[in-house]
């Protein structure tokens, strides 16, 4: 089992870590556990392309040491802040926390958060997102401190979504509780009221 972990872990750290769902898994990690697991293919990770594919064989086959990989001139995000509307949806999308902004109110990509993933650019509903060049950083490099940082952003990110969905249940319970013993006390209410007549 520890094994097994341990090669989960490996081919986890194989991936670029952008998050970015084009291999139509949800995460890297959920691809990973597909490909250890359900003999998923080892080349859907588009980012990471033939190096990515060639390291993973490696991974599977017991035989890899990890190298560095680069994506050469990676692009960011960009908001064309003039035809912004504030409506939220990139920031909900954006794997990383790298887009900040308030419903109606501007929004800004944090430059050297984003890792070009271009979930947000797809889901943008009135197209005032861009990829640019990236001025700060010409390549994206795994495994790296930056690789990993994106994978810490990425799951604090879900921990929080975890967190205030959890709230929500809560209060909802709560909520259908109070409704509940309203109703109920309405009702004894109702059958006193009827025998006292």
């Amino acid at each position: 089992m520890k094994k097994e972990i341990n090669k989960l872990e490996k081919i986890i750290d194989a991936l670029p870590q952008l998050q970015c769902k084009k291999c139509t898994y949800d995460d890297c990690e959920s691809y990973a556990q597909a490909i250890l697991y359900s003999n998923e293919s080892i080349s859907k990770c588009e980012p990471g392309a033939n190096q990515t594919k060639n390291l993973l064989q490696k991974l599977i086959n017991g035989e890899a040491d990890f190298e560095e990989f680069r994506i050469e001139n990676y692009q960011i995000a960009h908001i064309k802040y003039d035809e912004c509307i504030g409506c939220t949806i990139c920031i909900k999308v954006c794997p990383v926390d790298a887009i900040i902004g308030a419903r109606r109110k501007q929004h800004y990509i944090i430059n050297d958060k984003c890792n070009g993933c271009e979930l947000c650019i797809e889901q943008c509903p009135v197209d005032c997102m861009e990829m640019i060049h990236n001025d700060s950083q010409l390549s994206w490099i795994w495994p790296s401190a930056k690789s990993e940082d994106s994978k810490a952003r990425y799951y604090r990110k879900l921990a929080r979504a975890n967190h205030e969905k959890n709230t929500r249940d809560i209060i909802n319970q709560e909520e259908k509780i109070k409704q509940y013993l309203k109703l109920a006390i309405e009702r004894e209410a109702k059958k006193r009221e009827f025998l006292d007549r």
